[in-house]
């Protein structure tokens, strides 16, 4: 099949559009601008190149650094143990958890015991782990783009009769005009996201680090999707709906390291209000209502992509359920044992500090 012919398949019209609507109904003009999908490819790109620039560049040294040093934020690694190329392969593949038998067979190549083996393996695994003073520059760093993106929602969407009636969402759908504000609304997010996706491999390697960047892939997907839709009005709330409950957990992860877990436990609790307001009551009862029960009945038309997004909508639900589960759990422990811990560990390895594991 040729590159043409493949194309016209993907962007079949009676997959994408609902039923008597082609392409040509939706074709730029002076009076009507659709969202054209090769911006999502594009623009940004080259956001996401801005973004790496300021963050490494001028946001971490002259900035977020300087906060960290005067709140005694500590930039200690650990002395990693002498190279050694086969156990230096282990630790790739299993980090410091290395199967008993894998242990085994590099003590007796090697001519060592298996506690050696071991305590080489947690001293790496100290050694890869990203310091304070880095962790700290990371979470300032999302805390900042949340924030901000968070305000330019509400001030783009103030406008917007969607924001007070969702129904506009589908009134007049697909021929919604896409106003300049909502188009940058959409870029800044997927700029984001792959200046995230691009830097990931660069970043020392943590528990979650395949989590990560399986929601940085699923994220820019999900909202590249829903712009060659034009669902872009009722993506705009989704955005909104989602940013706003993870800064006071940034930040609260950020006083942690700072020492200061009076400020650490108010914000979990300012986090955890908005989480439960916003990603199972506001996502749910509002956004979800609309998709699964009033659009098909505004709109009168049922068609494949309604439902595929509609999937994706409620499989995102899902993985706030799962969320919502981890988080209520930290709560019944910090009920039983006083102390917050994150949901994910922001730690690269589960190894204990203070073992004496450095390789003479």
């Amino acid at each position: 099949m040729s590159w043409t012919g493949l194309s016209q398949w993907f962007w079949s019209e009676d997959v994408w559009l609902p039923p008597f609507y082609t392409w040509d109904d939706l074709v730029h003009s002076r009076h009507f601008i659709y969202p054209n999908f090769y911006d999502v490819w594009t623009y940004p790109l080259g956001f996401a190149l801005f973004f790496i620039a300021l963050r490494y560049l001028v946001l971490t040294p002259y900035v977020f650094t300087p906060i960290a040093n005067f709140y005694g934020v500590k930039n200690t690694q650990a002395r990693p143990p002498p190279f050694n190329t086969t156990l230096n392969g282990i630790f790739r593949q299993y980090r410091s958890h290395a199967p008993v038998e894998v242990v085994s067979k590099a003590a007796q190549s090697l001519g060592w015991t298996e506690r050696q083996v071991e305590r080489w393996l947690r001293q790496q695994a100290l050694a890869a782990r990203t310091t304070d003073l880095g962790k700290f520059c990371g979470l300032a760093w999302e805390a900042l783009y949340y924030t901000l993106y968070c305000i330019m929602g509400l001030v783009v969407l103030w406008d917007k009769p969607w924001l007070w009636d969702i129904r506009h969402c589908w009134y007049g759908f697909p021929r919604h005009n896409l106003d300049a504000d909502v188009w940058w609304y959409y870029m800044v997010p997927l700029g984001f996201y792959w200046s995230m996706t691009i830097t990931h491999s660069f970043q020392h390697r943590r528990k979650d680090s395949d989590q990560l960047f399986v929601h940085h892939v699923l994220t820019i997907m999900l909202i590249s999707f829903s712009w060659a839709c034009n669902f872009v009005r009722i993506g705009t709330l989704v955005l909104v709906v989602h940013e706003c409950a993870d800064i006071p957990m940034l930040v609260a992860k950020m006083c942690k390291l700072c020492g200061r877990r009076d400020l650490m436990d108010n914000l979990f609790v300012v986090f955890l209000l908005l989480w439960l307001s916003t990603r199972t009551g506001l996502y749910p009862l509002w956004i979800l209502r609309s998709t699964l029960f009033e659009a098909h009945v505004i709109l009168g038309l049922w068609y494949p992509v309604y439902y595929i997004f509609n999937g994706m909508l409620l499989l995102l639900m899902l993985i706030h359920l799962g969320w919502t589960f981890l988080i209520l759990r930290i709560v019944v422990r910090k009920l039983r044992n006083n102390q917050i811990d994150d949901v994910r560990s922001s730690t690269d390895d589960s190894v204990q500090e203070n073992d004496e594991a450095v390789i003479k």
